[in-house]
This record gives C-alpha cells, structure tokens and sequence, in this order.
C-alpha cells in the first residue's frame, strides 16, 4: 500500500520545550512536501474551578471573556514558541513558516481534540512528545499514551530531553 504523507499534525506543549518535536515534524514535513499543522490543545477548566468562577463572576458576558481570553493568551505563547523556533533553527532562504498550513488552539479533553483535529484536517500522522515526568510514569505521558488508544493514524513519539 503506498500512501504519501501529505498533511503532518504537531502537537506543542507550552509549558515544556517543544522545539525536538517542532522539529522532526518540520523535518518530515520538508522530506515529504507535506503541509505542517500545529496545535496546542488546552485543557478544559475542571468543573470545580467553573463553578466557583460562576458563583464569583455572575456576568456572563464577562466570563466568556475571561475563558476567551484564556486561549488568546496561549494562541500568544505558541506563536511566540513558533517565532522561537524560527529564529533558532533558520532555514535559509526556504523560510519555515511557509511549509505551516494552519496554528490552532483548542480547548478539550487534550487526547481526543488531537485525534479530532487530525481527523478534521485529514493528516497522515501525528508528531507529539513522549511527556514522560518523574521515575514513575512509564515512556510516555498521560496524553500521548490517550492519543495513542485513540488514534487511526500512525503517531510519531519525539522522546523528551532531560
């Protein structure tokens, strides 16, 4: 069965270094001439933390502020870590961010808006990092380990520096 690799997903952490994922996906993505679509998946605010933002915060216009203005403020970060990420890795006259089809936040369950956004956009694969952390957590962490059950497309696993 032959099948080209035409659009990538790379999924960035923001808390974490990401440029090792960023790029072997870029890699892959110039050694295919597939599109490269990145996303940072946030989670949603646990049910506790809502409700007592809903006791507090009774204008509902204000708390639908206050949640969109939670993923501007990551849709900032991941485009600063992407400026980053260029400025440090360079490509020469073939500029990275031409090979970047889209940039995207969304907010959910981080494993299953993964594969959903993936779906969506019909990629070929996913590259994620293994998010290991601590002595405990077997190779890879509680996302990736959720992508991996979850995903009909192969997931490439970046390891982590220590």
């Amino acid at each position: 069965m032959d099948r080209s690799i035409e659009n990538i997903l790379c999924c960035v952490g923001l808390r974490s270094d990401s440029h090792a994922v960023l790029e072997q996906a870029f890699k892959l993505s110039l050694a295919t001439g597939a599109k490269l679509h990145v996303l940072h998946a946030v989670k949603s605010l646990d049910d506790d933390v809502m409700n007592t933002l809903r006791v507090h915060i009774r204008d509902k216009k204000t708390m639908q502020e206050l949640i969109r203005k939670r993923l501007d403020e990551a849709r900032q970060q991941l485009e600063d870590k992407m400026a980053n990420f260029w400025s440090l890795y360079g490509e020469g006259d073939e500029s990275g961010d031409t090979r970047v089809a889209s940039l995207e936040v969304a907010e959910g369950y981080p494993a299953k808006v993964i594969v959903g956004i993936a779906s969506k956009l019909g990629c070929d694969v996913i590259v994620m990092a293994s998010n290991k952390h601590g002595f405990t957590m077997s190779y890879v962490g509680k996302v990736t380990r959720g992508v991996l059950k979850r995903s009909p497309i192969p997931v490439i696993v970046v390891p982590v520096k220590s």
